[in-house]
């Protein structure tokens, strides 16, 4: 996991919260995401919130591709 959770204590404090909470939370900080699939994107700090059953299990970081 990258650094950067522990940086942005909103972030790493969505696990356990639903997709809808997730959002919400994001969207009041200023904080851009992209939801598709399982998962909800945050660009500006390249993590992938994972979701089941419409709750937050997991965040990890991913690379942009080039």
């Amino acid at each position: 996991m990258s650094h950067q959770l522990t940086d942005n204590p909103i972030i790493k404090n969505l696990i356990g919260f639903s997709r809808h909470h997730c959002t919400q939370t994001l969207t009041s900080q200023g904080v851009d995401s992209i939801e598709f699939g399982h998962w909800l994107a945050i660009p500006s700090q390249r993590l992938l919130l994972v979701f089941r059953h419409q709750q937050c299990v997991a965040i990890d970081s991913y690379q942009v591709a080039a």
